[in-house]
């Protein structure tokens, strides 16, 4: 216009632009099939593909494991009638999708088992005992495993946002770990036996691991009201699985302990570790008499 001498516009696309083009490229991308289908079946499934959303799997959309199927048996194909010295690459947003669910699933394992990994090892340095290190990962690695079973039987898709709920449940969870391990040395320390640390333990420092852990719970629990779904399931997600970390803590890792009777007395050693990673200074938590 006059007014505004830089404004151009190209081109305008409405919604039957793209119906059309969908039914053009459904049909070998034939100039003829410009056109608004007149099957109303037809539209249905473009606007299913075109969201991403077949439901009744009428061919036009697959998931990434049939479509790695499919891509499989044109390789195979491919292979048996090109002539030689032809190459091939099998490309498109299909094969897109397939390359992104694999480095989701890697992503997630690599960081699940470096997490775990990770804070095994401080965990070890801390109690400055090795066998500290897996004690703490039982009721984790419990809640990881449990997590995993609730997006099973719910079909929530291993994405972009459910795929970091295992890295960060390790690290939430540990907190409660610590800080049960902690007390219940301190119990020990003071001459009282297995079953009495354990009680006082429970007691006490339960009480707070209780408290934090459910005003954690009601934390992320308020991301379930988000109308955006990966936002609302990583709400469930995580608030599933601090319960899960916290009946870890509180049950599970108390009866590890009773089972196994594992000895977590500070070792009587001048070791640089011993002197310079005091856990009860650490934490904050060594009492004065």
């Amino acid at each position: 216009s006059d007014k505004n001498p830089d404004l151009n516009i190209g081109r305008t696309e409405s919604f039957s632009d793209f119906i059309k083009t969908m039914h053009m490229a459904m049909n070998n991308d034939d100039i003829s099939f410009y056109k608004i289908p007149e099957n109303r079946l037809d539209i249905i499934d473009y606007l299913e593909i075109y969201s991403g959303d077949d439901d009744n799997s009428d061919g036009r959309f697959d998931e990434t494991t049939e479509i790695k199927k499919i891509a499989g048996k044109i390789a195979d194909h491919l292979d048996k009638n090109l002539p030689e010295g032809v190459s091939y690459t099998i490309s498109g947003f299909p094969m897109m999708n397939v390359k992104l669910v694999y480095y989701v699933v890697l992503g997630q394992t690599q960081s699940l088992f470096l997490s775990l990994l990770v804070v095994g090892l401080i965990v070890a340095l801390l109690f400055q005992q090795i066998k500290a290190g897996p004690l703490a990962l039982i009721p984790m690695s419990i809640a990881v495993i449990i997590n995993f079973g609730i997006m099973g039987w719910l079909q929530i898709n291993l994405d972009m946002a459910t795929s970091v709920i295992a890295a960060i449940t390790v690290g939430i969870g540990v907190d409660d770990t610590i800080h049960f391990l902690n007390s219940f040395r301190q119990n020990r320390a003071r001459g009282l036996d297995i079953d009495e640390s354990i009680n006082r333990t429970l007691a006490v420092s339960g009480k707070a691991i209780l408290f934090t852990s459910f005003a954690l719970i009601l934390g992320f629990s308020v991301l379930i009201t988000s109308n955006f779904l990966p936002v609302s399931l990583f709400g469930i997600l995580t608030a599933s699985t601090m319960i899960n970390t916290t009946i870890g803590a509180l049950l599970i890792l108390p009866s590890v302990i009773k089972a196994t009777g594992i000895n977590l007395d500070r070792p009587q050693s001048d070791s640089w570790v011993s002197r310079h990673l005091d856990i009860d200074k650490l934490l904050g938590m060594k009492q004065d008499d």
